[in-house]
Order: C-alpha cells, then sequence, then structure tokens
C-alpha cells in the first residue's frame, strides 16, 4: 500500500517568551503550490479558517500548539513556540478521500493484480446518460449489452466471457450483487455515476472483497464526499429514441470547519429502439459527512425508482431479419381476435440504500473502519397471460349454467421483496516492514417472494389482489481475510491475502403452479492469494496465484428441490495472472496474461426461464486463457491514442449434452458460451483549439457461441462499431464551466447483436435448436451540457 509523510517548512521570524504570541502565515497544496481555502487553523482556546487566498492570523497563548487542517490532507503541527509569519504546506492525504473500506479491498501498484482506475473526471467523460456498463465498455475485456438496444434500461456487462452474476460489485465497500440471483441490475441506481469519484475493475479473481466471490472480476465504487468548497452542477442532455436526462448536482463545501453535504436528483426517460421498450428511471443521492481531525463520519442515503416496458425475451432469429425491433413482451389476442400488446407489460422496482461509515486514524499510524448498511429493495413485473389455468392459481373454475370455464386470460404481478443490511470494518496499517489490511463482515438477505393476479376475464369472487404464490430466503455471510505487503527489498515485494467466507442459504414455500420447495445449505470457503510484485525504473512485473469459490444461486437451489436431484455444488476457480507494466514520457502499456481453471463452474446455457433469466448448468471442468495487452500513446500534445485487445481460449472440458433421440453425446472439448475469443478497442483524440476534444472509437468483439454445444449453428456473429464524440469545456465570469458534448453511436450503423439465446425442443423423436438475439440500435445521437456553479 502506499505510504504517506508529513513534510512542513517553519520559517521563524522571532522566538519570544511572551504571555501571547500572534501566528500569520499561507497554507498552501504542497503538491502544486496553490493556496488551501478554508482550512481550519486552531489551537485549544481559539479557531479561524484560511482566506480564499490561504492567508490566517491567530492568537495563541505561549506553549500553546496550532494546527492545520484540511480535507484531504495531512494534519499540519506548527508547534509551541513558533510566532511571526509562516508558510504551512500541506501534504495532500488521499486516505482521507480513499476511505479505509474502499481502500482495504482496492489494489495498488504493490499488489499483483490487472485493474483498471477510473477517476472522476474520466468516469464524468464517459458519461452520457447511458447505463453503467457503457461507461466501462472501453475496459478490456469487456462485452455490453442492452435489451432496449440503446444503452438505457436494463443493461449488462461481462468480463472475460463472465456474466454479471459472477462480478463482484461493491459501493463505498458495501456489497451491490443480488443475495439470491447474485447478478446486479443496474436499472435499479440510473445515473449513479454521476455521484461517484472513482472507480475500480479488478480483472480475474483479484484482492479480498466483500460480499460473493469474483469469478471474472470485480468492480468497485467510490461516491463523492466531503467536498471542499460549495458547487452545483446541472446537467441536460438528450438524443435519440426521445431519450432525455436531467441531473442536479450539489455540494454546500465545508461548514464550520466540519461539515459537508453533497447531494443529487436525477431523472432519465427514453422510448428505447426495440418496440415499447420504454424506460423512467429517477434517483437520488444525499451524502452527509462530518470530519475531525482523526476522525471522519459520513451518511449516505441513495437510490432509484424504474418502470421500464419488458423487452428481456429479445426477438427469434426468422423475425431479427425481417423486423428486428419487434418486441414479443405483452403480446396477446383480444376476444374478438384482434393482436394487441399489454400496456402494462412493465418492471417495477425500487431500491434505496442506506449507510454509515466511520473512519479513525491512530497515533500509532493505522486506520480504522466501520461501516454499517442496510438496502431496501421492493417492485414487481407484471404481464398478461392467455388461457391460465384456474387450478395453477388457486381459483375455482368459473360455472356458467352447466359449462365449466378451466382456463382465463389474466393480468398478474411478480414481487420481490426484501432486506439486505450488514456491517464490514477493516484496519490499515503497519507491522514492522509489513503493510498489513485485515477486514471482514457479517450480512443477512430476508427476502420475499410472492404473485398476485390483479385482473381476470373469467373469475369467481375472489380477493382483487388474490396470491397464488409465496415463498421466502434467508441468506447469511460471514467473511474475514488478512492481506499483507512485505517489500523484500526497494524492488521487490511479496503479496499474500487469505480470507475464510461462511454462507447459510435456505429458503422454502410454494412456487407458480402450485410447486412445493425446501432447502438449505451450509457453505464453508477458504480463498487464498499470494504474488510477487518486481519494480523496475518506470516498469513492473507480477505474478498471482489465487484460489475462489461460489456458492450456487436460488435457481440452482430451487431446480435441485423440485426436481429430487442432489444439491448443486459450489463452483471453484483457480486463478494464475502474470503481467508487465511500464511508461515512458509519451508511452505506457501493460501486457497481461491468465489462466483461470474452473471446477463444477455453472456457465449459461444460452436458454432463458420464463422471466427472461438465463439458465446455469454444471459443466465439470473447463478454463480461460488468454492475454490483454493496453498502451496509451501521446505521439503529439495535440493527439492520443489509447487501445486494448484480448485474445483468448475458453473451454469445457470433455463436454456432454444429453440429447433426444441419442441419449448422452459427447461434444468434446467445446467453447464456453457468451466468451468470444478477440475482443478489441482503439479511442484516437484529437485536442483541437478552443478547447475541443475530437473522438473516434472502433470496437471489434468477436463471435460468441450461444450454448456450450460449440454448434456453429448456434453463434452470434462477430460485429464491429464505430462511435464518434466531441466535446468540450470552457470558463465563463458567472460559470466556473460549461461542459458540452456529441456523440454519434454506430455511426456507421452497424447490424449486430451482443447478446442472444438458444434453445431446443424435440419434434418427431428428433431435437432441433433455435435462438434469438437482442439487436442493437443504427446511428444515434446524445447531446448534453453541463453548467458548473
Amino acid at each position: 500500500m502506499k505510504q504517506f509523510s508529513m513534510l512542513g517548512i517553519f520559517l521563524l521570524l522571532s522566538v519570544g517568551a511572551l504571555a501571547q504570541r500572534t501566528v500569520s502565515g499561507k497554507v498552501l497544496n504542497q503538491s502544486n503550490g496553490e493556496p488551501v481555502d478554508y482550512a481550519v487553523v486552531f489551537t485549544q482556546s481559539e479557531r479561524v479558517s484560511t482566506l480564499p487566498d490561504g492567508s490566517f492570523t491567530i492568537e495563541a497563548q505561549s506553549g500553546e500548539e496550532v494546527k492545520v487542517r484540511a480535507i484531504g490532507f495531512e494534519t499540519f503541527e506548527i508547534g509551541a513556540e513558533v510566532s511571526g509569519f509562516i508558510t504551512v504546506n500541506l501534504v495532500p492525504n488521499e486516505q482521507v478521500l480513499t476511505s479505509v473500506e474502499v481502500s482495504a479491498i482496492r489494489a495498488t501498484d504493490d499488489d499483483p493484480v490487472a485493474r483498471t482506475d477510473y477517476s472522476e473526471e474520466e468516469i464524468e467523460q464517459n458519461d452520457v446518460a447511458r447505463d453503467m456498463p457503457y461507461i466501462l465498455e472501453n475496459t478490456p475485456s469487456v462485452v455490453t449489452t442492452s435489451d432496449a438496444g440503446a444503452g438505457i434500461g436494463y443493461t449488462g456487462l461481462r468480463i472475460r466471457g463472465s456474466d454479471q452474476t459472477r462480478i463482484n460489485v461493491t459501493i463505498n465497500g458495501v456489497p451491490v450483487n443480488d443475495q439470491e440471483s447474485q447478478g446486479v441490475f443496474w436499472v435499479n441506481t440510473p445515473d449513479l455515476a454521476s455521484s461517484l469519484s472513482s472507480m475500480q475493475i479488478q480483472r480475474g479473481v483479484g484482492t479480498s472483497t466483500n460480499g460473493a466471490g469474483a469469478f471474472g472480476a470485480s468492480i468497485n465504487m467510490q461516491t463523492k464526499s466531503f467536498t471542499k468548497d460549495a458547487y452545483a452542477d446541472v446537467h441536460i442532455g438528450g438524443g435519440s429514441f426521445n431519450t432525455q436526462r436531467y441531473t442536479l448536482n450539489f455540494g454546500t463545501g465545508l461548514i464550520d470547519g466540519h461539515w459537508t453535504l453533497d447531494g443529487r436528483a436525477s431523472r432519465i426517460t427514453s422510448d428505447g429502439w426495440i418496440d415499447r421498450a420504454s424506460s423512467d428511471l429517477r434517483s437520488y443521492y444525499l451524502a452527509l459527512g462530518y470530519q475531525a481531525e482523526n476522525t471522519t463520519i459520513q451518511a449516505v442515503v441513495f437510490g432509484g425508482r424504474e418502470r421500464t416496458y419488458q423487452a428481456w425475451y429479445g426477438t427469434d432469429s426468422a423475425t431479427y431479419e425481417a423486423d428486428p425491433t419487434f418486441n414479443p413482451a405483452g403480446l396477446y389476442t383480444d376476444e374478438n381476435g384482434n393482436v394487441k400488446f399489454y400496456d402494462d407489460q412493465v418492471d417495477n422496482y425500487g431500491q434505496d440504500y442506506y449507510q454509515l461509515h466511520i473512519n479513525h486514524n491512530l497515533e500509532s499510524g493505522w486506520k480504522l473502519g466501520l461501516s454499517g448498511f442496510y438496502t431496501r429493495g421492493a417492485g414487481y413485473y407484471e404481464e398478461f397471460r392467455e388461457d391460465e389455468n384456474h387450478v395453477d392459481y388457486g381459483l375455482t373454475p368459473v360455472v356458467i349454467d352447466t359449462t365449466t370455464i378451466a382456463t382465463t386470460d389474466l393480468a398478474r404481478r411478480l414481487w420481490l421483496d426484501n432486506h439486505f443490511y450488514g456491517v464490514v470494518a477493516n484496519a490499515t496499517g503497519n507491522i514492522g516492514n509489513v503493510n498489513v489490511i485485515v477486514g471482514g463482515g457479517w450480512n443477512q438477505y430476508d427476502g420475499d417472494h410472492y404473485g398476485n393476479v390483479i385482473w381476470a376475464r373469467w373469475i369467481n369472487d375472489a380477493d382483487p389482489n388474490h396470491e397464488f404464490y409465496f415463498n421466502n430466503s434467508v441468506k447469511t455471510n460471514i467473511n474475514a481475510y488478512v492481506k499483507a505487503d512485505y517489500a523484500i527489498s526497494d524492488a521487490l515485494s511479496i503479496y499474500a491475502d487469505m480470507q475464510v467466507r461462511t454462507v447459510n442459504y435456505s429458503g422454502g414455500g410454494t412456487e407458480e403452479e402450485n410447486v412445493v420447495f425446501d432447502f438449505e445449505d451450509d457453505l464453508q470457503f477458504f480463498n487464498p492469494k499470494a504474488g510477487l510484485v518486481y519494480r523496475m525504473a518506470n516498469s513492473r512485473l507480477y505474478a498471482s496465484y489465487a484460489l475462489a469459490n461460489r456458492e450456487p444461486n436460488r435457481v440452482d437451489y430451487f431446480n435441485s428441490a423440485i426436481t429430487g436431484e442432489a444439491m448443486p455444488e459450489a463452483e471453484r476457480l483457480q486463478d494464475v495472472e502474470v503481467g508487465y507494466e511500464g511508461r515512458s514520457t509519451n508511452f505506457s502499456w501493460s501486457v497481461n496474461g491468465y489462466f483461470m481453471y474452473y471446477t463444477n463452474q455453472l456457465a449459461l446455457t444460452g436458454e432463458l426461464n420464463s422471466v427472461g433469466a438465463p439458465i446455469r448448468e454444471n459443466v465439470g471442468e473447463s478454463y480461460r486463457a488468454g492475454i490483454e495487452i493496453s498502451s496509451t500513446w501521446k505521439p503529439i500534445p495535440q493527439f492520443t491514442i489509447s487501445e486494448n485487445i484480448t485474445f483468448s481460449d475458453n473451454r469445457n472440458l470433455d463436454y456432454v449434452e444429453e440429447v433426444i433421440g441419442q441419449g448422452l453425446v459427447s461434444r468434446g472439448n467445446t467453447p464456453i458460451s457468451y466468451s468470444p475469443s478477440i475482443i478489441a478497442n482503439l479511442t484516437a483524440t484529437a485536442h483541437l483549439p478552443k478547447n475541443l476534444d475530437l473522438s473516434i472509437t472502433p470496437r471489434y468483439v468477436g463471435k460468441q457461441y450461444l450454448s456450450n454445444t460449440g454448434l456453429e449453428g448456434l453463434v452470434l456473429p462477430e460485429y464491429f462499431v464505430t462511435d464518434l464524440r466531441l466535446s468540450g469545456q470552457w470558463a465563463l465570469e458567472d460559470v466556473k464551466r460549461i461542459r458540452a458534448y456529441v456523440s454519434a453511436l454506430n455511426v456507421f450503423s452497424a447490424s449486430y447483436a451482443p447478446n442472444g439465446y438458444s434453445y431446443s425442443y424435440a419434434f418427431g423423436g428428433q431435437q432441433y435448436y433455435g435462438m434469438g438475439f437482442y439487436p442493437q440500435a443504427p446511428i444515434n445521437y446524445m447531446l448534453g451540457v453541463e453548467f458548473s456553479f
């Protein structure tokens, strides 16, 4: 971990044994020489703040120490006898800005991990109203998906071929992944990027973190806090498909030397490119912070509300060619034989996050962090169903005279209503020459699943919100880890990381079609990691080994419970990474090789369940092996080129498929589904006069198999898309900054689908296959302007 030291310059003009002395001077930022305004200069009896030019004057008693404190800097001790004019150079303290709960799970240059860091400025630059996956789409090994075809609404990403359920996500060190599906639904936190101060992606297993194991990557995010100066930002944007974006950010700046309040309100709406795939997204963020000399306390509340028309079924291959925007969701035939679409075929969900973070710095140099959190989620998706059996819903068939009506059209809502709460704690410091991080946490999830019939064409007198199934699940996680970096020499350091994790997961009740189920599982995992880092002039070489384990999800347990099959087994991953990174005056590069060997990998089959969620299967032994190459080159000050490319081989070993009419068929070593062998990105930026930047970003993704069978008829074709962006920022007399951008996405209108599904069916005693796609929009535009005050 990085070490921070305190430096001070004292200019003593006079020293005397007076009863009272006057101390005046200027407080400067040591890193850039600029004044630090609103720094607090204090003694036991008096307190003043620096002026905008960094100047101050304070009266102090003889022998009374004078200290200087400012958010984002180490505290400076002027001394007990200093008087007259002095210049104070404050040393920036990144540990104040990156709180203990975040720094404890992030990788640094001392850790043998492949990673990508995003600053607040980089996040802002990539944010053009589309969801979080698209802010990250130029990261090595990333593929993004959008159900609505335009990057707003239900979106996702895969890293090294691993889908969102296998990517660990935290916000301020708090787990975000849904505890049952293990997925992350970015639609529930729209415009989250506007409240982030930094973000890091670790590829592979990475360092120990909170929450479920990272089986492809981890994403940890830190929200904005402790902003020293008051500010207000208004962001207005819009674009194709009636997309609109409105964001208000504000902050009070430092109040009374201790308090800050930061906030945001956002709304994003879009009709989507796919038919009726509309989104109405609202979100908010509030952070109240308090900082004393060695302690910070932050209360964070944020959340979102989404109402999206369902587009998660995609479109079948035949329709894709003729009408790529066709959306089958909500289709029905009325009593007069007319084909219609149900207006309220929507997903309607809200999620709120409550977090309290306390950080304290001990005199010994150790830093302590404690966080408590509560995440509340509730919502439903509504759908129209035709010819449903009354008995499947616990309803009595309707009898008219002597005619019994056993089926009915109906509208139903399937609900999720859950609570997720817990604590995480961390401590960082040095034991001799060893930098140590100790951390862990406890959390519990309690979630209800139930369904209501809200309308039926043929129904006897019944509850107008008739409940036809109900089940509950409880999941408890405990984890603890110890990380250590030891510098053997100035060039060589070793890294060790050990984590233990226990999971208790139980569930039961009734499901659709009167299914009764019950399950419970107790799991214990030990996840060790170790590596080496060798530093040379302007470069570093690293190697690591990591073992990770991961529990099955709710659907895996549910399927085994209703079929009577054995309890699903936990997955295991062994990850070996070797990398080399370096930089020169105008060129930086990194090369990372990885070999990820899985036991009992639960890979996507390509099939979807009744609500459009992917189905998984245990493929036994499998591996992902690849090399990731990244570089940035600035040949002249006016031009920058950044690129990354991943070459990989992703294989199931001795894959066996059960085929109707043939029994078990060995397919050999087949490609793992949704795992392209080549992913490449390039961004070329011209820095133009008048503070303008013009960027072109071509992106290539190789073909993806839509099943684990390796059948060439079940493939997503390769695609190549190009985006353009013109952006600039300027300062005016009454406006601190104006930022504007225009983005043209998919400028050559490539016809492509980054996501799809497959299925099989029996006919005439034989098995046949089909597939579908999630097509993306042709050329479309986004533009916006932001005013900062």
